[in-house]
């Protein structure tokens, strides 16, 4: 994996072995890898005076910092610092996430592959440590400052997110196979281990949480080769809140979309289900759907009914709240089981859940 990355990074962009000499710090291995690259960033010889660093505190896998670089010119330069070592995860996500290099590296690939070469305001890729006998696993990333959309409660800084999605979705749709080969797919095996996990964790819920799944499940399931038809595009995987940042001052670039480890190959409608889901009104929702409706033609060209794409979106819905339940098992390794529960509750209500099966619809009243 290692060999891999060398063979595409940029001289520039490796660490010099003579330079490392006696340099076994991590602030000194920081400065001898942003040193090359902020000079190829700007196209001149760059020196680093200092590096200080500050704790990322709101952080859902591994661990960051804020990192302000002081430059011999007088300059100062704010870079994000991301360490991969699945070994240094936080307390939180090493509940619930294998110790793994595969979805580090997946994250580093999608960043070099397909996002340096889209315009749509995602952080940029600066400098990469990666050397295997030394654990070391680093990202240096724009830092795109601490504001998250999740914290916003105001629904029409929420729409711009949803036609983000439509963009993002339109311009990456007809990348060729070169780029997007090793991005795992929303296929139908994905789709059946899905019912197969939440099927498995059914014995040990609770009987109310057990008679919600159940009916949503035999539906669910009843649907996995239609959800395995669903044409594709590249997706963000985690389309939440917490991953969107609001970049202050930036007309051009207001949103800087982060954490691209779960990006795949699947369903646009499952980034836009994502940023929908939880405290909305069926307004605020419908209204999200929209401008990722319209601003999707409006880029692509290609016309559908609405009425079908609604139609997608609940299935969507259910699919992600089964695949999330299934993920956090059960009320005892997290709250975020109740939250999906409430999702589904949601999602199943009578008035949604038109076209179902009678039986799941008496099931869920």
């Amino acid at each position: 994996m290692r060999d891999r990355i060398e063979e595409e990074l940029p001289m520039s962009r490796r660490p010099s072995p003579l330079r490392e000499a006696g340099r076994t710090s991590a602030a000194r291995m920081m400065v001898d890898t942003l040193e090359p690259a902020l000079s190829q960033v700007w196209g001149r010889k760059v020196r680093i005076r200092k590096v200080e660093r500050e704790i990322c505190v709101h952080t859902s896998s591994f661990q960051a910092e804020h990192l302000r670089v002081l430059l011999k010119s007088g300059e100062t330069f704010p870079v994000f610092f991301k360490d991969m070592n699945p070994e240094h995860q936080i307390a939180p996500a090493r509940k619930v996430r294998k110790v793994d290099l595969g979805p580090s590296y997946h994250e580093l690939r999608v960043y070099r592959t397909i996002l340096s070469r889209l315009c749509l305001g995602t952080p940029q890729l600066y400098a990469v440590r990666w050397e295997p006998d030394r654990a070391t696993y680093w990202l240096f990333l724009e830092d795109v400052g601490t504001s998250r959309l999740r914290d916003c409660r105001n629904h029409t800084r929420w729409v711009p997110a949803a036609r983000w999605a439509a963009s993002f979705h339109a311009a990456t749709r007809n990348l060729p196979p070169s780029q997007t080969r090793f991005l795992p797919a929303y296929d139908y095996q994905r789709y059946h281990q899905c019912a197969e996990r939440v099927r498995s964790i059914l014995p040990g819920l609770q009987r109310q949480d057990r008679k919600l799944i159940e009916p949503a499940l035999e539906y669910y399931t009843s649907r996995v080769e239609c959800f395995a038809a669903l044409s594709k595009c590249i997706i963000h995987g985690q389309f939440f809140g917490k991953n969107i940042m609001l970049r202050g001052r930036n007309a051009l670039h207001p949103l800087a979309v982060i954490d691209w480890e779960t990006a795949a190959l699947g369903p646009g409608g499952f980034d836009l289900v994502s940023i929908t889901s939880g405290r909305w009104t069926e307004e605020q929702r419908h209204a999200m759907w929209r401008a990722y409706f319209e601003q999707y033609q409006a880029e692509t060209g290609l016309s559908r009914s609405w009425e079908e794409f609604c139609n997608e979106l609940k299935d969507l819905e259910l699919y992600q709240a089964l695949e999330w339940l299934g993920w956090w098992r059960n009320r005892s390794v997290s709250h975020n089981f109740g939250k999906w529960i409430k999702e589904l509750r949601r999602i199943t209500s009578k008035e949604r859940w038109t076209g179902f099966p009678d039986k799941a619809s008496s099931a869920v009243s």
